[in-house]
């Protein structure tokens, strides 16, 4: 079920965008002192981990997965850095 679920691209594209996303706003917001990139990547791992257990060639799409890694963590990044700079505009009330 989860598996026909994940193949519809209806569901896994803005999975593939929203979840480095929404960890990267929230760890920009949240700021944990050490751990937020260790976070990032733990969330960007499972992420993989789930779609490469999901995958029938896996083998051969390796460097796809690597690359996709790549991206989301960046993406990540990306939003918590736009984040974190966002709330340093803010002027408070």
């Amino acid at each position: 079920m989860v598996a026909s679920i994940f193949e519809s691209g209806a569901v896994y594209y803005p999975m593939i965008l929203l979840v480095p996303i929404v960890t990267g706003v929230a760890l920009g917001r949240w700021r944990p002192e050490r751990r937020r990139l260790w976070i990032l990547l733990a969330v960007v791992l499972a992420f993989l981990a789930f779609d490469f257990a999901l995958d029938e060639t896996r083998s051969e799409d390796i460097p796809f997965f690597v690359a996709l890694g790549i991206f989301m963590f960046g993406l990540g990044l990306l939003a918590r850095a736009l984040t974190r700079r966002l709330l340093r505009r803010r002027v408070p009330a």
